[in-house]
């Protein structure tokens, strides 16, 4: 096994080669869509956004203590649907929402229309993110931007508070310097449906299923994904790709509303795979991995994060040595 993974760091196309020969022939499995998976997840969370809408058309007849409870129940049941939005979203991005290239991209503009985002914009950054993971070229890596510690702790503060809404605002100012001039014309046509569809919103939808069935979960959704994208590649070691994405184990509730997003690694090293699958890459080669960075709580690593801001500490968080510690029971216990 040590002839796969050599002591150096591995770029993101030798770790992939390396866990690809791992997996052999089970590796094939896992990047199968699967048509009735993914429909049950757009049910799952779909519902529960028409649960939201439920509670704030409600709160319009309750008053009181009942109204903004029921207010707040709207708008924390609409919060975890549009953040399963987003994830989905992101699955269309790697063209594994659904088979057909057609439906995968319209499907995904719909659901970027529920947060604002052309599908289009967003894959153009994403895309060059996985592309050039740990190099100065990625987008997402505020390394790559200054070598000052103040700057490089003010951006990822900046990214942990509002890091959601000025994304919103660059994402197609970027993709459309970056991006082909068919990646443009996506983009005009997506938002030109992004625009029609806000506008019939806020002209045919009730004030209050408007802002607490919608608007007001996005500052929750927005803190979700900055808590996610800052933990997925904060204070990990950018020039090693079996350390430059993080996995965090937390609890199976809380994994299924990330609809298994946790596995960041994994998903770096194949992309391809589907997130309902990412639970069992993760088996198949986690405890042959000489390292990696992980965590099992996101308010654990945000804790630690802000512990080291303190003092602008870079040192990467969460790196342990799975393969040793599954083969010494004793000294993983002890870690």
């Amino acid at each position: 096994m040590a002839e796969l993974f050599p002591a150096e760091p591995l770029s993101p196309r030798d770790a992939r080669a390396a866990v690809a020969a791992l997996l052999g022939d089970a590796l094939a499995p896992l990047r199968e869509l699967r048509l009735g998976r993914r429909l049950e997840e757009i049910v799952i969370f779909g519902g529960l956004w028409a649960v939201g809408l439920g509670l704030a058309f409600a709160s319009g007849r309750a008053d009181g203590a009942a109204m903004w409870a029921l207010r707040v129940g709207a708008v924390g049941a609409t919060a975890l649907a549009l953040n399963a939005f987003v994830l989905l979203l992101h699955e269309g991005m790697h063209g594994v929402l659904f088979k057909n290239r057609h439906v995968n991209r319209w499907a995904s503009v719909a659901l970027g229309a529920t947060v604002g985002m052309s599908f289009s914009a967003y894959r153009v950054l994403h895309t060059h993110h996985h592309e050039h993971l740990g190099t100065d070229d990625d987008p997402d890596d505020y390394a790559a931007y200054t070598d000052r510690p103040v700057v490089f702790w003010a951006m990822q503060g900046l990214r942990l508070t509002v890091g959601a809404f000025i994304y919103l605002v660059a994402i197609p100012i970027v993709a459309s310097r970056r991006g082909t001039h068919a990646d443009r014309v996506r983009i005009v046509q997506e938002y030109a449906v992004l625009a029609g569809l806000w506008v019939a919103a806020v002209l045919l939808v009730p004030a209050t299923l408007l802002v607490w069935g919608w608007l007001a979960a996005w500052p929750v959704v927005a803190l979700m994904i900055q808590v996610r994208g800052l933990t997925q590649h904060g204070l990990t070691d950018r020039h090693d790709a079996l350390l430059s994405s993080r996995t965090v184990r937390p609890h199976p509730v809380v994994a299924f509303f990330l609809l298994n997003e946790n596995y960041h690694l994994e998903h770096h090293l194949f992309p391809e795979v589907p997130s309902y699958h990412l639970p069992a890459l993760h088996q198949a080669t986690w405890a042959h991995l000489p390292r990696a960075c992980e965590d099992t709580s996101y308010l654990g690593f945000l804790g630690r994060f802000l512990r080291q801001s303190l003092s602008m500490d870079e040192t990467p968080v969460g790196i342990v040595q799975p393969r040793t510690e599954v083969a010494d029971p004793v000294r993983g216990a002890g870690g």
